[in-house]
């Protein structure tokens, strides 16, 4: 018996060091990539309607966070899953569920030391994903050579109308925060990289 519980606690202890693995694996930065870390705000200017559109989109329960999706440049096909019914620490999609107003991380490629991030984010209202928008994370950075964590601000999205079409973003800087949640994340001092980020849309 006491043969069959330590068999048991080595291969449990064996498959979390295995997911842990495969987790920083999937966000350590290879040859030519680096991890962006940021932060999005959404702001709807018809709040006094929110409630009747939701209900026109489909959304049954208006209690659930606002969530969105943030895609890794390596994600494939990323816009024909159903990204809200897969678990959140998944280890073998190159996305990330993030809860709103919470940092984003994703991994992204870099050539010619220059960052173009042209991947939009799926924005869930009340986390349902019948109710989403496509949110625009478009712009070029220069990124400094040898640096492989880079934090591109934080990013307040204002939206208006029945369809909750962008009208305004704005990027703000929250370094320190970022990098302590970074450090949190990966469990070990980070060297993140401040840019300046361009060519907005």
């Amino acid at each position: 018996m006491k043969k069959k519980i330590l068999f048991l606690l080595l291969v449990f202890s064996v498959f979390l060091c295995f997911g842990e693995s495969k987790t920083k694996d999937r966000l350590t930065p290879g040859r030519g990539e680096v991890v962006i870390v940021g932060k999005l705000t959404v702001h709807v200017s018809n709040e006094k309607y929110f409630e009747f559109f939701a209900k026109t989109w489909g959304v049954t329960d208006l209690t659930k966070q606002d969530s969105y999706v943030i895609f890794d440049d390596s994600y494939e096909d990323s816009f024909n899953k159903d990204f809200l019914n897969e678990d959140e620490d998944s280890d073998d999609a190159e996305y990330d569920v993030c809860s709103a107003n919470e940092f984003f991380v994703s991994k992204r490629k870099v050539k010619r030391n220059e960052l173009t991030a042209t991947t939009p984010v799926l924005w869930c209202f009340c986390s349902d994903d019948e109710f989403q928008v496509f949110l625009p994370l478009y712009f070029k950075a220069a990124i400094p050579k040898s640096e492989q964590y880079i934090y591109v601000g934080n990013f307040d999205y204002y939206l208006d109308g029945a369809s909750f079409s962008t009208t305004r973003i704005e990027v703000s800087d929250n370094f320190d925060e970022a990098k302590s949640f970074l450090e949190t994340k990966y469990g070990r001092e980070i060297n993140l990289c401040r840019v300046e980020i361009n060519n907005l849309d």
